[in-house]
C-alpha cells in the first residue's frame, strides 16, 4: 500500500486484514490520497490537503516536501476538532493527534507513518510496519493495494454505517477518513472494520 494521509476506513479495512508493506518509493502524483482527507462538517464533507512543494521534475512519494509557508497544521487541527468536539470519544484521542498537529514535519511521509502507527495503537492492532526499499513493479504474487491511493476523492466502498455527528443534517457521508469513525465509535471501531 501507499501511505495516505489519514486514510479512508476502506483503507484501513485492507490495513488490518494482514501485514502490509508500505510503498515510498511510488512517484509522487498531484490531487491524491496521498496528501489529503475527507471530514465530516457541520456543513458536510470537507477535504483536507497537506501543501506540498512541487517541482517541474518528478519526484518519489519518499521525497515529497511539505510546503510550510502555510499553517496548514493549525487549520487542520482547528477543523478536525471544530468538527468532532461533540463526537462521543474524541475527548479520549484528540490530546495524541494534537501531538502530531503541534510537530513540525519537512516530508510527508513523515506524518503519514506517524498517523498511521497512532491509529494502530487506537486500534489496539499490534503490527509491525514495513517499507519498500526500492519501486516494486506490480506483481500476481501479492495483492497490490497502491492504487487506492490515487483517488482525488475517498473510493467509492461502501463501508458499514454508524452515528456520525452532523448525520441528522447531512445524512451518512461513506468511506470518510478512518478517524471520523474512531471518534464516533471508539474501541467498536475495530469489529467494524473486521
Amino acid at each position: 500500500m501507499t501511505p495516505a494521509y489519514l486514510a479512508p476506513i476502506s483503507h484501513w479495512v485492507q490495513i488490518i486484514k494482514g501485514r502490509v508493506t508500505w510503498d515510498y518509493y511510488q512517484n509522487f502524483n498531484k490531487q491524491t490520497l496521498r496528501n489529503r482527507t475527507f471530514i465530516h462538517s457541520t456543513n458536510g464533507l470537507l477535504k483536507l490537503t497537506i501543501p506540498i512543494k512541487h517541482s517541474k521534475k518528478k519526484f518519489i512519494l519518499k521525497e515529497a516536501l511539505i510546503e510550510n509557508d502555510f499553517k496548514w497544521q493549525r487549520d487542520h487541527w482547528k477543523s478536525i476538532e471544530t468538527a468532532y468536539r461533540s463526537s462521543p470519544f474524541f475527548m479520549y484521542y484528540e490530546d495524541s493527534l494534537k501531538e502530531i498537529y503541534n510537530k513540525k514535519y519537512e516530508k510527508l511521509i513523515d506524518i503519514n507513518i506517524d498517523l498511521i502507527k497512532l491509529i494502530f495503537d487506537w486500534l489496539e492492532v499490534d503490527a509491525k510496519i514495513y517499507f519498500t526499499h526500492n519501486y516494486i513493479k506490480p506483481c500476481l504474487e501479492k495483492e497490490d493495494l497502491r492504487y487506492l491511493t490515487e483517488s482525488k476523492t475517498s473510493d467509492q466502498t461502501d463501508v458499514r454505517k454508524y452515528t456520525q455527528v452532523f448525520s441528522n443534517k447531512n445524512g451518512f457521508i461513506n468511506n470518510l477518513s478512518i478517524i471520523d469513525l474512531i471518534f464516533n465509535e471508539g474501541p467498536n471501531s475495530i469489529n467494524l472494520l473486521k
